[in-house]
């Protein structure tokens, strides 16, 4: 059993380019707990424990899927009071997101994964344990990035601290800026 998710696909130069925002999100509650930079990604579907056999359906019926390329624009710092999260999100969801993730959700839930979720909120976490005077909204410099791929994810603890390592990418490499 692996502990899986499908995320969107974010390249190396575009998880560097979220570290200002990470900052950002640090300066307003500095007792957060940074989220390492190869582990920033944002969530299409949180799957669960997944065995090799629900593994190797969940990719075949991902790689059906199409991802044209698209524009996510980035442009609010924000949190979660549960669970305590700081994380940077767009204040317009583009459709092409909301699509992709209609689609990957609908194929997790034909396999007979259910969405923990009530509503989709896109999102990249920034920091962990982040314990604010208030629950924060704020508008910050869009950063516009060109997503073409999203993966099945896994995540594992290698010697004490969690690591994503994707699994499986769907979709076509483009460069990472819009």
């Amino acid at each position: 059993m692996q502990r899986l998710f499908f995320s969107l696909k974010f390249i190396p130069e575009q998880q560097q380019l979220l570290l200002p925002y990470q900052q950002q999100a640090l300066d307003l509650c500095p007792a957060a707990k940074a989220v390492d930079v190869d582990n920033l990604h944002l969530t299409l579907f949180f799957l669960g424990q997944v065995d090799a056999t629900q593994q190797q359906r969940l990719i075949s019926a991902a790689q059906q899927i199409t991802i044209p390329p698209f524009s996510l624009t980035l442009d609010t710092l924000s949190s979660f009071i549960k669970p305590k999260i700081l994380y940077l999100a767009p204040s317009q969801q583009p459709d092409a997101l909301l699509q992709l993730q209609q689609q990957v959700a609908q194929c997790c839930k034909a396999l007979g994964f259910s969405d923990i979720h009530d509503k989709y909120r896109p999102h990249i976490t920034l920091a962990r344990h982040a314990v604010c005077d208030a629950a924060l909204q704020q508008p910050v410099e869009p950063l516009t990035l060109l997503v073409s791929e999203f993966a099945l994810y896994q995540s594992v603890n290698i010697n004490g601290a969690v690591r994503y390592l994707p699994e499986t990418v769907f979709g076509e490499r483009h460069s990472g800026t819009a």
